[in-house]
């Protein structure tokens, strides 16, 4: 349970910073955050949306060491953007906490995804947008 709350904290603190700085400056870009130390990266050819991690989050999904992560999802294909429309966020669990919990926000079908097919990470992902998958 524990988990599920630090993960829905990190969420909400995302969501906040990412509003604010849409409010403040026209909003986050790829090529502002990748300036500020974060990952970005467009998956393959199935989700043609660029990526991107706070520091430390991708290599530790990459590693099978992190908990959970949050990636924030933008309507651009380029990972150099200096503008892009913020299309929402993608929240990651680990396989061994991953219990069947509803995924409230990814419609249609309102449950986590593999990416273990994708990746060959053993992580479970929900969307606060409708998905391509």
């Amino acid at each position: 349970m524990r988990p599920l709350m630090v993960m829905g904290v990190l969420v909400i603190l995302v969501t906040v910073a990412v509003s604010s700085a849409q409010a403040k400056g026209g909003g986050s870009s790829p090529a502002q955050l990748t300036q500020a130390g974060w990952s970005c990266f467009l998956p393959p050819p199935f989700n043609p949306k660029v990526h991107c991690a706070p520091p430390g989050q991708l290599e530790g999904v990459v590693a099978g060491t992190a908990a959970h992560a949050t990636f924030l999802v933008f309507d651009t294909d380029d990972v150099t953007a200096d503008s892009a429309a913020f299309v929402g966020t993608e929240r990651l669990i680990r396989g061994d906490l991953y219990h069947g919990q509803p995924c409230p926000t990814d419609p249609p079908s309102y449950t986590y995804s593999s990416l273990y097919d994708k990746f060959q990470w053993d992580y479970y992902i929900c969307h606060t947008f409708d998905s391509p998958w």
